[in-house]
């Protein structure tokens, strides 16, 4: 009698539906993602020019300096050369680390209204379409913590990711079709 009513309450559970999200491919697809990384890369460019004509000067210098000792330079001039190619070295440096780290925090700041958008419209989506869970199909884009990965998905139809695109007003036609988990690794 017990085993009877377990299998009747089994058999009246709702089905709970489980869907994916190639965040990743959604993101690449976003113009305000494509904008970031574009203005990432002309920041990236300006900072290269910088530090390759603070590297320039101290290389001439450098050699201006080597020249200086083997002409026996007075002492005081090698020493007031030294401590200037010094500042170089040390300006180049910290130009490197203050250029670097301004450019994570410029994408950090503004990765996070993009990141919040992708989001919502993933939670949008899955309350539209009845979902119980949605799992992410690909990396953190922030590095970090992983996110689940599925081994095996029956069939494409519970792919969000066209109407997650729909939503965020991105060309739905560019979904990705890819295998996920195990299957994208055997490339068949």
């Amino acid at each position: 009698m017990v085993l009877l009513s377990v299998n009747a309450s089994f058999a009246q559970a709702p089905e709970q539906k489980i869907g994916y999200v190639d965040q990743q491919h959604i993101l690449e697809n976003m113009p305000e993602f494509k904008k970031l990384n574009e203005e990432i890369v002309v920041k990236s460019d300006q900072y290269d020019k910088i530090l390759k004509g603070k590297y320039e000067e101290f290389r001439l210098k450098s050699e201006a300096f080597d020249k200086l000792i083997a002409s026996k330079a007075d002492e005081a001039i090698l020493r007031d050369k030294a401590a200037e190619l010094e500042n170089l070295k040390k300006s180049y440096e910290d130009f490197e680390t203050n250029s670097m780290a301004q450019l994570r925090e410029y994408y950090a700041k503004k990765f996070e209204p993009i990141k919040q958008k992708v989001n919502d419209a993933i939670i949008f989506a899955g309350r539209q379409k009845g979902y119980a869970f949605l799992l992410r199909m690909d990396l953190n884009p922030n590095g970090g913590d992983l996110w689940p990965v599925v081994l095996f998905a029956r069939d494409s139809t519970s792919n969000l990711t066209s109407d997650i695109m729909k939503n965020l007003g991105i060309n739905a036609a560019a979904a990705s079709m890819r295998k996920v988990g195990l299957p994208q690794l055997l490339k068949k």
